[in-house]
């Protein structure tokens, strides 16, 4: 399958945060936006991908389509763990976290397990669609009070409800994709979408549909040219796949995860 990324310090941060592991041929892409003191933010995220791939890497090929969800959460779980006990084990990262998004692509699905507000979208002929629910205080107070989006203050996009490492408990949002052919999926931080709208997003990809590299440069270009006030990351995923019914479907019952 072809894929792209990159990964940017952006304009005002002196660190980058993100992190990005990807693996093509296994079909494995991992992205991750750490928080934390001093380096604590940049050690979360690379600690959160290093593991979910250690743990994936050699039991992708074996897993089928059904036992994929419980190897994600399992990933994630590793992750969590592994977050978690570094800021134990070094005082000067207590606390820290990150965003984990991890997308297996098999055959004709793309699985997803998210937590925190980076995103995963699906490009599907001219438009984006945003698959995971971000776990902020902002999706909190439109899904659940059902206060309208423009009524949400600024600040609630800022404030997540749940981090890898450093919630007490997790539930992950998990999700299986039927794949067509031609879809494209779109893993990115907030740096990308707090400077781009959505159909900012898909305009960029479609003028440069068959390049995705070009379109992972112009994506990061765009958002740096609007501020980059935040580190920004993309990875876009052209998985190939034959056409198929294009049903998407989001897994209920999901596990908790405690520390």
């Amino acid at each position: 399958m072809k894929a792209a990324w990159k990964s940017d310090i952006g304009k005002v941060r002196n660190n980058n945060e993100d992190s990005v592991l990807v693996d093509p041929l296994r079909g494995i892409f991992l992205l991750a936006d750490g928080m934390g003191g001093a380096s604590g933010g940049e050690v979360a995220s690379r600690l959160a991908v290093d593991t979910a791939y250690d743990f994936l890497r050699d039991r992708v090929g074996d897993a089928n389509q059904a036992s994929l969800p419980k190897l994600l959460v399992e990933a994630l779980a590793a992750a969590h763990s592994a977050v978690y006990r570094g800021g134990i084990n070094n005082p000067s990262l207590e606390g820290m976290g990150t965003t984990l998004e991890i997308v297996v692509i098999k055959g004709r699905k793309a699985h997803l397990c998210h937590l925190g507000d980076s995103r995963v979208y699906l490009m599907r002929n001219e438009d984006v669609r945003q698959i995971t629910t971000d776990d902020n205080l902002a999706a909190f107070l439109v899904n659940e009070k059902h206060i309208p989006p423009e009524k949400v203050p600024p600040y609630a996009r800022h404030m997540l409800t749940q981090a890898v490492g450093s919630s007490e408990t997790l539930i992950p949002d998990l999700h299986a994709i039927e794949l067509q052919a031609g879809d494209i999926v779109i893993i990115c931080s907030d740096g990308l979408t707090g400077a781009l709208a959505d159909e900012d997003i898909a305009a960029i990809i479609r003028n440069s549909r068959d390049d995705l590299d070009a379109a992972a440069t112009d994506l990061i270009r765009e958002a740096n040219v609007r501020g980059g006030f935040d580190n920004i990351s993309a990875v876009l995923v052209d998985a190939g796949a034959s056409s198929s019914s294009g049903r998407s479907e989001k897994i209920v019952a999901l596990p908790e995860i405690p520390l």
